[in-house]
């Protein structure tokens, strides 16, 4: 595999905005700042800030049930992150995450004429602040890599706490790495005005729990070819539902109630591709998911990581996604179910995604200046299978991010 990537390897990849929640990239608080996140060679600090601002589009009025267009939500995202060499084996990386909410988002659905879904909005009522820290440290005992990590994040109505660790072998003069990991999330939700006079049947306190782990191979092919492919497996128990979301059911509302478990499984497989002759490098990824809530998906990602002269860089990315509904989603019930579970919320629904983005880098001596703008369209259209019923809440949205680092 050639050595050479475009603008400082590591430090391309840390000022890049890595929108990975699958088929939704969502809003930035979901979101790491980048894969990468130690200095190189004799660089001993690393300091970075990103901006990014996630803005989604208004809901039109032929979706709503009022009639009306709605507009939707708004994050604003400041990510800071220090990453130091404290000996020639160990390594530490802190990420601080700031955020601000506010805006609406889909309620519930009603059926309209001739049985079309309409969505009633929550209005423009939220209003949220997010703090997150995530820790990471590295140990490395050749040919072995060891790593640590934990983390805190809050909101008014929600927090959670994880923590994990991770291992890497190389081999084959480190032509092939194995890799693996497991890793603990504990949730809390406290939602605003949980059994109150006004939302009766909205939960007061409830917890949840996540069980994830991974295994995976990188194997280098040729000097400038490498494949990676990867399998994990996610458990997750307790309170899944949305504690916001209603569902309409034979006329009435009732509170969205999803299985208190749920497993998930994912495969992915990534292709590394140098092109010496233009001094670029292609990813194209794969993922294939399932769970046990019916849901199957498929995501492909394709970027091209082109170097210019003077210290640029472009990256042109196009991202697809597509999946199945779950077993108990739609847009509204007209008799109750059987098992009493239920849920409207789009995300459950049967949709397809297209994404396009264009992150430009430039690098000063030791600063790295990045800009880099996504647009996000959701839809029947884009889905592998025929849909019957769109969801009306389905998203679109822009993101725009922009990065400062600095190496020591």
């Amino acid at each position: 595999m050639s050595n050479k990537k475009p603008v400082n390897g590591a430090l391309l990849a840390l000022t890049a905005s890595a929108l990975a929640i699958p088929g939704m990239s969502a809003p930035a608080h979901a979101q790491s700042s980048a894969p990468d996140a130690m200095p190189e060679q004799n660089d001993k600090l690393l300091l970075d800030y990103r901006y990014s601002g996630y803005r989604e589009g208004d809901i039109p009025a032929s979706k709503t049930a009022n009639g009306q267009s709605s507009h939707r939500y708004d994050v604003d995202s400041n990510q800071f992150r220090t990453a130091a060499q404290l000996d020639g084996k160990t390594d530490l990386t802190a990420d601080v995450t700031i955020e601000t909410m506010s805006g609406a988002s889909p309620w519930f659905v009603l059926p309209g004429v001739n049985g079309k879904p309409l969505q009633v909005m929550s209005g423009a009522s939220i209003h949220d602040f997010r703090q997150g820290i995530q820790l990471r440290t590295n140990r490395r005992f050749e040919p072995v890599t060891a790593s640590l990590l934990a983390g805190y994040s809050h909101e008014r109505d929600y927090s959670s706490a994880n923590g994990g660790m991770e291992g890497s072998w190389d081999f084959n003069d480190k032509l092939t790495t194995l890799s693996g990991g497991a890793g603990y999330t504990g949730d809390q939700v406290n939602p605003t005005e949980g059994q109150s006079s006004r939302f009766p049947t909205r939960i007061k306190h409830a917890t949840a729990y996540e069980i994830n782990s991974f295994v995976g191979v990188s194997q280098v092919l040729t000097r400038e070819t490498e494949v990676q492919t990867s399998l994990s497996y996610t458990y997750q128990n307790g309170y899944l539902s949305d504690p916001y979301k209603l569902v309409y059911v034979g006329g009435i509302t009732a509170a969205d109630n999803r299985p208190a478990n749920r497993h998930k499984l994912a495969w992915t497989t990534r292709l590394r591709q140098d092109v010496p002759l233009l001094d670029a490098s292609v990813h194209l990824d794969y993922r294939y998911f399932r769970d046990d809530w019916g849901v199957v998906a498929h995501t492909v990602d394709l970027a091209w990581y082109q170097t210019l002269p003077d210290s640029w860089a472009v990256v042109p990315r196009l991202r697809w996604y597509s999946q199945s509904q779950a077993n108990f989603y739609q847009p509204y019930y007209n008799a109750a179910r059987g098992d009493g579970y239920y849920s409207s919320d789009y995300r459950l629904s049967p949709f397809g995604s297209l994404s396009e983005s264009l992150a430009v880098y430039k690098r000063l001596g030791s600063w790295n200046l990045s800009l880099r703008y996504e647009h996000y369209d959701s839809g029947a259209g884009y889905s592998l299978r025929s849909v019957d019923v769109e969801a009306p809440g389905l998203v679109r949205f822009q993101v725009f991010s922009a990065g400062i680092a600095k190496t020591f």
